[in-house]
């Protein structure tokens, strides 16, 4: 039971040909400055976005030299993703985002051939922000009953991967990363519940590299199941010739790839029954250190994010869920007015 998401493109290599040549060349030195300051997969998104909004441009704006947008094309352009491409809160603010960046960087660098140009963006509200999809929240009850359903099917890399996923709450990206001389039994931090990779991890961040932080795993939820593939990965690493540190892989022995995971995650919702996706997990990770008693800075420290605010984010506790203090003081007064 995947989660649906609707998809409509407007893009081709066709049109892409069809792009005014001097909106082409503001789009490439934009992109080649870009790309001295943020990832490539950023990169990668900005160029997907532009690609969008000037196809468009060509489609339904008479491909008109950007320099000249006005604000009422760039409503039209918005309404279009909204009701033709059916975008979301989120997918709208991504995509604004890229093309405030993409006029302030006009603005900025152009101001002696465009002195009139100005960034309209600001002037294009935001869609309210909105949960397109229902949030899947897992328990331990329901991720222990896949974790047993790929047991019997002998599926023991993929319940390495969930264990990893349960006990660290790593992202998709992150989980491809994670090598065998990361991780050290002896290596262990708070009171030893938990693993401390030996080296940094690069994981989510703004710049050319992201950022990297040192990991924190817990040590009795991943370490069984990490220990039980590490002898069959050898073997068909072996068969296959292969020699590398990645501890996920594929069955030719290559390191598996953020695609390969997405694979077996569409195999997994099979065995539970509402839609499973990699993040989820982050979120069950969070809640349930939350659960247990931890302290907000502990899971933040623990976790690696920069703000408190982060925490709440990824809390799915609801109010009834949440152990108060004040049900203690509530039970006694009930109780003595009972004796009364």
């Amino acid at each position: 039971m995947g989660r649906e998401t609707f998809r409509k493109i407007i893009t081709s290599p066709e049109i892409i040909e069809q792009i005014n040549p001097k909106n082409m060349q503001l789009v490439l030195r934009f992109l080649k400055n870009f790309a001295t300051k943020r990832s490539p997969k950023s990169v990668v998104n900005y160029k997907s976005n532009l690609s969008i909004f000037f196809c468009w441009n060509v489609l339904y704006n008479d491909n008109i030299f950007f320099i000249d947008i006005k604000k009422l094309d760039l409503m039209d352009f918005f309404d279009f993703c909204v009701t033709e491409l059916k975008w979301g809160s989120s997918r709208f603010a991504q995509m604004h985002s890229c093309l405030s960046s993409f006029s302030a960087f006009v603005e900025n660098y152009y101001d002696d051939c465009y002195p009139d140009f100005r960034n309209l963006l600001p002037k294009i509200e935001k869609l309210p922000k909105e949960t397109v999809r229902k949030k899947s929240v897992f328990t331990k009850k329901e991720l222990d009953s896949l974790m047993n359903k790929l047991g019997k099917e002998d599926r023991i890399q993929e319940q390495c991967l969930l264990a990893l996923m349960m006990s660290s709450g790593s992202r998709a990206s992150e989980l491809a990363r994670f090598t065998t001389d990361i991780i050290d039994e002896n290596s262990t931090a708070f009171e030893g519940l938990f693993l401390e990779t030996t080296d940094e991890i690069q994981v989510k961040g703004r710049g050319v590299k992201g950022k990297s932080l040192i990991r924190y795993i817990l040590k009795d939820t991943f370490l069984p199941y990490y220990q039980k593939w590490l002898p069959i990965r050898e073997k068909i690493m072996k068969e296959n010739k292969k020699v590398h540190n990645y501890i996920f892989i594929t069955q030719s022995g290559d390191p598996a790839s953020v695609s390969t995971f997405r694979g077996w995650v569409e195999r997994w919702n099979k065995f539970v029954e509402k839609p499973f996706y990699i993040h989820s997990i982050r979120h069950y990770y969070t809640t349930s250190l939350l659960a247990i008693g931890l302290e907000q800075d502990l899971v933040q420290s623990i976790i690696g994010w920069t703000s408190l605010d982060m925490v709440n984010i990824y809390n799915d506790m609801t109010a009834k869920d949440r152990k108060w203090k004040g049900l203690d003081k509530l039970k006694v007064a009930l109780e003595n007015d009972n004796v009364k």
